[in-house]
């Protein structure tokens, strides 16, 4: 009796699976700048520009932080490849959680669609204490409004941002391609002014000398790097969302790339000679959170600062909408596979968007920046910490894809060899593996968390990714319909 039930239960997982997988997909119609323009708004340009490039100046290799951006730009590229040369064959939607299965196995492939879903939520939360504390800036530095605490622009940030999570991606695409138009005309405003009046002391090359260039900390300068290309996966996580995914899909992973490394690159070369490279170290050390702002106010005048003020609060919503709606995605995915009640991996009828997801992670966000008021955790510290518990599940997830990505390449021969691609990626991992190192003995500098805190958060993240690895374990035994749906498999 006990075994009829036990397949029974199996054959009903099995069904289940399988309808879900047939009727829950999403839709959309973005094209490739659409795609490149969301994926890019998740790295929050300005933000970067603003609070990001000083500190990588003052912690990183210095002078030479442009090396660093265009070496780590490299080192994504040789993963994207083989990244997209597994999609490719899978056409398959989830992403990291996707790809991982189909690499290492259900195990592994829950264990990172877990931590994936903590990366991104970690980012959101910090979006929205940056944005925060962003918009309470703008309103009293540049509009000489009344302060209020950081929460209350935070909160005002997370409806709208759950309005435009309710509609398909197209929408919000079209939000997010206006907000990053601007902040890249603004960095590209601030390049040529600095080119143009020729820096402090005329415009230097030095960033590209090799005494420049492994000056400072190396391994801090790769470490801050290669979390600049955070999101660059998530052109596949949309596949079911774009137009001509075989076409779109490669085109505006490697534009991505690109762009960011290019952007960022330039505006940090451009950064160091508005000072001068003999003297930007003791710039940024003296001012880490003002160099950029008072550089632009030099170099491109008040109207130029003003708006950079305001861009960082407009940046920051960008990041928080881009990291939603990835968020989303995963919970979506997950809901699609039974891992997560099944009602996230529905789509809504009208829109095709992952409605439900949206509404249950904008719910679970204001649970927990209500817990964060609660505990009377400090703005600036709690923006610190999700972004390094964010940088260090990024490079965990980075470790697991470049494996995954070449042991699958290696193994499907049904669809030819592509032993280049192969060998990209298990040297990207190679390479990530020693980051990953470095990021957890540097980990009080990725989010400032020390002593028992420290141990504390690293604990946590590694125990997200065991404990989705775990669950694959009781689904086997328990729900093997459920276990054999994990990946979107």
């Amino acid at each position: 009796m006990e075994d009829a039930v036990s397949t029974a239960s199996e054959a009903a997982d099995a069904e289940v699976a399988s309808d879900s997988v047939s009727t829950a997909g999403l839709r959309g119609n973005m094209g490739v700048l659409e795609l490149i323009f969301t994926v890019v708004a998740y790295n929050g340009p300005v933000v970067v520009f603003l609070g990001f490039i000083p500190i990588c100046v003052l912690l990183g290799n210095g002078v030479g932080t442009p090396v660093a951006f265009l070496v780590c730009g490299v080192i994504v590229t040789m993963l994207a490849v083989g990244l997209l040369t597994m999609s490719a064959r899978l056409k398959k939607p989830g992403g990291f959680y996707a790809l991982i299965t189909a690499g290492l196995g259900r195990v592994a492939g829950l264990g990172s669609g877990f931590a994936a879903l903590t990366c991104y939520f970690m980012s959101l939360l910090g979006a929205y204490a940056l944005g925060g504390m962003a918009f309470n800036a703008a309103v009293v530095n540049v509009f000489h409004g009344p302060q209020a605490p950081w929460w209350v622009w935070a909160v005002l940030m997370l409806v709208v941002t759950s309005v435009l999570g309710h509609f398909n991606i197209s929408f919000s695409s079209r939000v997010l391609t206006v907000f990053l138009a601007c902040e890249l005309l603004l960095m590209i405003a601030y390049d040529i002014s600095v080119l143009a009046k020729g820096g402090a002391h005329g415009i230097g090359f030095d960033s590209f000398t090799p005494g420049q260039a492994f000056s400072g900390s190396i391994s801090i300068a790769f470490l801050f790097g290669i979390g600049l290309f955070g999101g660059f996966e998530a052109t596949v996580i949309f596949r079911d969302e774009v137009r001509r995914p075989e076409r779109t899909i490669p085109v505006a992973t490697y534009g991505v790339v690109a762009l960011l490394a290019v952007v960022y690159a330039v505006t940090a070369w451009c950064f160091i000679n508005s000072y001068g490279a003999a003297a930007v170290i003791d710039a940024v050390s003296k001012n880490p959170l003002g160099a950029s702002t008072d550089s632009i106010q030099q170099y491109t005048g008040q109207f130029a600062y003003d708006a950079a003020t305001i861009m960082l609060f407009t940046s920051s919503f960008a990041l928080a909408l881009a990291a939603h709606n990835i968020t989303a995605r995963y919970l979506f995915n997950l809901g699609a596979d039974g891992i997560l009640p099944r009602r996230f991996g529905q789509a809504h009828e009208r829109h095709v968007s992952p409605h439900r997801a949206s509404f249950a992670l904008s719910a679970a966000t204001l649970l927990v920046l209500v817990g964060f008021v609660i505990a009377q955790v400090p703005e600036t510290s709690l923006y610190a910490r999700l972004a390094g518990l964010y940088s260090y599940a990024f490079v965990i997830l980075l470790v697991l894809v470049s494996l995954a990505v070449g042991v699958f390449l290696l193994r499907d021969r049904a669809h030819g060899k592509a032993t280049g691609q192969a060998v990209a990626s298990l040297m990207a991992f190679a390479i990530l593996c020693v980051m990953l190192f470095l990021a957890t003995e540097n980990f009080t500098l990725l989010s400032g968390a020390t002593g028992a805190m420290k141990d504390v958060l690293i604990i946590a993240i590694w125990g997200v990714t065991l404990a989705g690895g775990g669950l694959a374990f009781y689904l086997k035994r328990k729900r093997p319909g459920v276990y054999n749906s994990i990946g979107r498999q």
